[in-house]
């Protein structure tokens, strides 16, 4: 029998010790489960992450990142709870680790969107508000300084598309989660460029289906089945 890893995402928090973030309330929303069974002969990083492009391409974090050992199942479980993040970046680039220092919970329509301002030498979230019940939307504000800040959106407090803050600039994100999985020396909150690698997998769960499994094979391909293989 495989050994088994479960880990439940619900509300996980990738930031820095001293990052803030209110919590969120998740009654009500379904928990989708991710499998992944390597059965290959070497330990291997499974890495799970969004992007709305397809094939994905440009900079996206690790959104949840687990070294798995051969012949091992990990069980990966949370909800869709959405949320604004943002960090002092830097010029945004591969290997930088994505660590928020605001998490702000947000809901459609009610609180999707929301003001990156800096005042007195600090970023911070300012009037979220009711916003498109189908996306997320980050104003800047003029008082952003140039290649100094990242801000988008996350889920379940661990983010999953960034972009450059830039003075004056709106950023609008899908609410509809598009998953990919692959397999890289990255670790959790690691900015990579998903076209630079060999094997990206879709994810898509179907219509009332909650549960995937994927199995990495002995000759390195991927299989992904709906519900949660026994």
């Amino acid at each position: 029998m495989p050994s088994v890893v479960r880990i439940n995402f619900a509300d996980h928090r990738n930031g820095e010790p001293g990052a803030t973030a209110a919590s969120a309330i998740a009654g009500g929303l379904p928990v989708y489960e991710l499998k992944f069974f390597n059965n290959s002969a070497s330990t291997q990083t499974f890495v799970c992450f969004q992007s709305s492009q397809n094939p994905p391409s440009g900079l996206v974090p690790a959104w949840f990142v687990m070294r798995v050992s051969p012949r091992t199942e990990l069980i990966f479980s949370w909800q869709p709870t959405h949320d604004f993040v943002w960090m002092e970046s830097g010029n945004l680039a591969p290997g930088i680790t994505f660590a928020a220092v605001e998490v702000l919970p947000a809901t459609l329509p009610a609180s999707s969107l929301v003001t990156l301002t800096y005042d007195s030498g600090a970023f911070g979230f300012i009037n979220q508000r009711q916003g498109q019940s189908d996306s997320l939307m980050i104003t800047c504000d003029g008082t952003i300084p140039m290649d100094t800040a990242s801000v988008g959106i996350g889920m379940a407090g661990s983010a999953t598309e960034v972009m450059q803050a830039a003075p004056n600039m709106t950023f609008t994100f899908t609410s509809t989660a598009r998953y990919w999985m692959t397999l890289a020396d990255v670790v959790q909150g690691e900015i990579f460029d998903p076209s630079k690698l060999a094997v990206v997998v879709p994810l898509v769960f179907e219509p009332n289906m909650c549960a995937l499994t994927v199995t990495l094979n002995p000759d390195g391909t991927v299989t992904v089945q709906n519900g949660a293989a026994a």
